[in-house]
């Protein structure tokens, strides 16, 4: 008979194993939050310098070695651009440029010399200023009405019309009884904060106070004019942060009625980063079909049931609604645009489908959305 086989070295050493292995793994993951951090802090390091290179050797000419801008750029060391601005918005506006102003588009995919690795280097120095950024809001320049008036034909017309005469979506502003019913003080801090609800957009995150004292100084500009033939009596200023486009008393019954008639989504909000960009039609054609199509229809044609919302049935993009369409395709964009950037709930009781914040919430990168604009209103051409 065979004697009987001790374990329990065996067991006492497995045992002593199993701790030292679960005694290893605590002490590797109490370390693993430094060691990431570490990581982390290396990483950033490395992307700030390569950014710093970057923005000296392609950036400072215009903005300034420090960020402090200048006649041509506006400052990115700035307390409050960099408190009011996110990665992304300065990603976008570095990679595709701003028509119509000295900045160009640096991104490859827009013609540039710069990668996306490239271009995020580059937010992250601009970034590493915000601890220590100056505030300089208030140290603006004389405003620069020329200056002003290539800002205003290049993004204010769209919604207020060339030279300020109005649209049937917003008021003039080059109007004597406006001009002198509002003052400076009031335009500016309009321009700055914006009227979101009203359709205002927030231009302080976008334009550099200089840029924004050239445009008050063409208001400036027509009100001199104005004031030259026949000035009206000047009426109480309202409230600062009433926007520019709210329809005022002394706009046409017309007008108002035109403006309210436009389809406008049920969120408030301006239009985004993706106006500045130019849509692809074949990149719009195939983030449509993947992101839209199961609720708009193929190619836009709708047919997709909507319970518990007014029209019974989500909207079809082709043909879309005729308030949308417009002969000028910025006017078109601007309005595909809204629906895009912050969505919309349809009217009704308890509609099962909502028009998503593709913007807002980063569903859909600018690019995406300005490709997306692009191939509806190339499905609604007449």
């Amino acid at each position: 008979m065979r004697s009987n086989e001790n374990y329990l070295p065996h067991i006492a050493a497995a045992t002593l194993l199993t701790l030292a292995i679960f005694v290893s793994f605590q002490v590797f993951i109490l370390r693993e939050p430094a060691r990431i951090t570490a990581a982390e802090t290396y990483h950033k390091n490395v992307a700030i310098a390569a950014g710093k290179d970057l923005f000296t050797k392609n950036c400072a000419t215009c903005h300034g070695v420090d960020g402090e801008g200048s006649d041509d750029a506006p400052a990115l060391n700035n307390k409050q651009f960099l408190i009011s601005t996110d990665d992304g918005t300065i990603f976008s506006i570095a990679s595709s440029g701003v028509p119509d102003t000295q900045m160009p588009a640096w991104n490859q995919s827009h013609g540039g010399p710069l990668t996306d690795e490239d271009i995020n280097n580059v937010v992250a120095f601009i970034r590493s200023w915000q601890p220590g950024a100056p505030d300089i809001t208030m140290t603006v320049k004389p405003g620069d009405a020329g200056k002003g008036e290539v800002i205003f034909s290049s993004t204010c017309f769209i919604c207020h019309g060339q030279d300020g005469k109005g649209t049937d979506r917003a008021p003039a502003l080059n109007d004597p009884t406006r001009l002198h019913q509002f003052d400076d003080a009031w335009y500016r801090d309009t321009i700055m904060n914006g009227r979101p609800s009203k359709g205002m957009p927030t231009w302080g995150t976008v334009l550099s106070p200089e840029q924004v004292n050239n445009v008050i100084a063409l208001i400036d500009q027509w009100r001199t004019a104005a004031s030259s033939t026949s000035a009206p009596a000047a009426t109480p200023t309202p409230q600062a942060g009433a926007a520019v486009t709210e329809t005022s008393s002394v706009t046409s019954t017309a007008t108002t009625t035109a403006t309210a008639d436009i389809a406008r989504p049920s969120n408030p909000g301006g239009p985004g980063p993706a106006l500045n960009l130019a849509g692809d039609i074949a990149s719009g054609s195939k983030v449509f079909a993947d992101q839209c199509a199961k609720c708009h229809g193929q190619e836009g044609t709708g047919g997709v049931n909507n319970p518990g919302s007014d029209d019974g049935a989500i909207p079809p993009l082709n043909p879309i609604d005729d308030t949308l369409v417009s002969a000028d395709p910025k006017v078109f964009a601007y309005n595909i645009d809204l629906f895009m950037e912050h969505g919309s709930t349809p009217s009704g009781s308890n509609p099962k489908e909502v028009m998503p914040a593709w913007g807002d919430e980063k569903k859909l990168i600018p690019q995406q959305i300005a490709d997306v604009i692009a191939y509806v209103m190339s499905l609604n051409k007449k």
